[in-house]
């Protein structure tokens, strides 16, 4: 098996899960309580986004023409939740450990991902 379908796999089942728990409890997702109601909508709606994407890239590892854009999709995703995480970080102060770790995990498959979409 390839890498790239590999990983693929990998961070489909891996976003599946984790987006779908942001979908169905995003406070308990998050650890976090008394969330608005405009918080929760938008917390919600990214995440229904991110199963979408995450079963794209599950789909594609059948229809392998798909492979490329799953992987682009993946990296633009995992661009702007670092640079807006770590934004956060910086204007809004330190989170809690489990983002801050969330924070540099992402960071590191920015590479991977790159090399995954490089490889054919």
């Amino acid at each position: 098996m390839k890498f790239r379908s590999i990983f693929i796999g990998f961070m489909g089942t891996l976003g599946v899960v984790m987006a779908f728990a942001g979908l169905v409890a995003p406070e308990t997702a998050l650890g976090e309580t008394g969330l608005s109601i405009v918080i929760l909508s938008n917390l919600r709606a990214f995440m229904a986004a991110e199963v979408m994407m995450a079963l794209f890239a599950l789909y594609s590892l059948k229809n392998k023409q798909y492979q490329d854009a799953a992987l682009i999709f993946l990296l633009i995703t995992l661009i702007g939740w670092t640079i807006g995480q770590a934004t956060s970080y910086v204007v809004d102060g330190a989170p809690n450990t489990f983002t801050t770790v969330s924070i540099l995990l992402q960071a590191a498959l920015i590479p991977v991902t790159w090399a995954a979409l490089k490889k054919k």
